[in-house]
């Protein structure tokens, strides 16, 4: 495919739609008192059906040397969405979604342990900028939301990661192939807990089960064919296309809007986010 910043930057913002969308839903399911391992189960589930079909049509193609990333791109991003669950169950869906989205802090850093590529000032900037702002977020109201905002947080660091795995993969491996090996792993790995604590669903649990699995998978493939249109330095920013949409939803379902002191976070957040993907890019 032909770079195009266009296209990139819509299924960007579409796929953080969905993933806000699916996320918004899995806090009412949880707020029914459903498990995350359930949760967890049904998304992975729907979408490898979902995914199935393509791949017996086309086939499951993916490279040797790449099984390695696979299954850690597959970890990563199972555990960042288990994270955001949790996160869901003690704050607002705008930090959870703001919080969860500060991977551009933890990739530089990442990259730093993993592969000892040093960190420029310009970046260091960012990063500290990024930190101060999460603070002001994680003490919205004079009362510490530590437990909400560390399983954001640690929901961020597994995107991260996933994130370094996902570029890796994108350039070679097709989109059908690495939803399915995610969408299986999960599966896998969800199965055992979802069995342990599973109960009798209603109608009404199992259509919002169902929903958030075609929500977060076509958020997912969405998210996953942007970064053949445009180079992931320059969609970063439109990321925090979430969180617009989590004001949107917070204001219209739960009738919450954050106050200052939350908001000035969210827009330091925001400008040290776009000061560190734009001293990666010029870096590169």
């Amino acid at each position: 495919m032909e770079l195009n910043w266009k296209k990139g930057v819509a299924l960007t913002v579409g796929a953080w739609l969905f993933f806000t969308l699916a996320i918004a839903l899995a806090r009412t399911a949880e707020g029914n008192l459903l498990p995350i391992p359930i949760l967890l189960l049904f998304q992975n589930g729907v979408g490898l059906l979902i995914v199935l079909p393509v791949i017996v049509k086309n086939g499951f193609h993916v490279e040797k040397p790449h099984y390695k990333l696979l299954i850690l791109r597959a970890l990563a991003g199972y555990l960042s969405f288990a994270f955001i669950y949790l996160a869901t169950q003690k704050i607002s869906l705008v930090n959870t979604i703001l919080l969860s989205n500060c991977t551009p802090f933890f990739i530089p850093l990442i990259i730093w342990v993993w592969r000892g590529i040093r960190i420029e000032w310009q970046l260091w900037v960012g990063i500290i900028l990024g930190f101060i702002g999460i603070t002001l977020i994680l003490k919205p109201t004079g009362e510490w939301h530590v437990g909400g905002g560390l399983f954001a947080l640690a929901a961020a660091l597994c995107f991260a990661v996933s994130m370094i795995a996902q570029r890796r993969l994108i350039k070679k491996e097709q989109t059908a192939s690495i939803l399915f090996s995610y969408f299986l792993f999960g599966l896998i790995v969800s199965l055992p807990l979802a069995i342990y604590y599973w109960q009798a669903l209603t109608f009404k649990d199992w259509g919002t089960l169902m929903g958030i699995g075609v929500l977060a998978t076509i958020g997912q493939w969405l998210f996953l064919t942007a970064f053949r249109f445009a180079k992931p330095s320059f969609l970063g920013p439109f990321n925090y296309s979430g969180v617009v949409w989590a004001f949107a939803l917070e204001w219209i379902v739960w009738h919450h809007f954050p106050d200052w002191l939350a908001l000035v976070g969210i827009c330091i957040v925001a400008a040290g986010a776009v000061l560190v993907i734009r001293a990666a890019a010029d870096s590169h």
